[in-house]
């Protein structure tokens, strides 16, 4: 049998000149098995986390433990302030309250699921102390939100504008 080359190219025009052969296939099928596949990963009882549901606390724990200056992506704290908040914890359990509350339903369209936004009735920055309120927001499709932004603009929002956009 040849030597088997080292470079790509090369690699590529051996086995292009080499098929491979019923006994050689056969070769490499018992050669591989029982082993994991490069593309799976472990999964199953090998796993560190089998079974495992992690609870809230235990979340915030571990997001805790790699955040701020911890994480390897830290780059001096340049991200905005608005941004990070939008990543913590107490604004995903506002997001996902606000879509329960409207059953995962858009409040224009009212088509259920799909890509669905939360929007704040009164604006995100103007009103930090209603960042969090369930009652400060609605369930938007993708789409409906970016028209409303669209054509209100992305400050200055009030109830008014939003009641109107719902009921065109």
């Amino acid at each position: 049998m040849n030597k088997r080359p080292q470079t790509t190219k090369s690699l590529l025009e051996y086995n292009r000149n080499n098929p491979i052969t019923p006994e050689r296939r056969e070769k490499l099928r018992l050669s591989h098995l029982g082993q994991i596949a490069w593309n799976k990963g472990i999964k199953g009882k090998d796993s560190h986390s089998f079974g495992r549901k992690w609870t809230d606390g235990m979340r915030k724990k571990m997001s805790e433990r790699v955040s701020g200056e911890k994480s390897h992506w830290w780059r001096g704290g340049v991200s905005p302030i608005n941004e990070r908040i939008r990543r913590t914890s107490n604004y995903k359990l506002w997001r996902k309250a606000v879509f329960e509350r409207d059953n995962w339903t858009c409040q224009k369209t009212g088509i259920k699921g799909g890509y669905l936004h939360p929007h704040h009735i009164k604006n995100f920055s103007q009103f930090p102390e209603l960042r969090f309120a369930i009652d400060n927001g609605i369930t938007l499709s993708e789409k409906s939100h970016r028209e409303f932004h669209k054509k209100y603009g992305q400050t200055g929002n009030n109830k008014e504008q939003l009641i109107k956009f719902l009921s065109e």
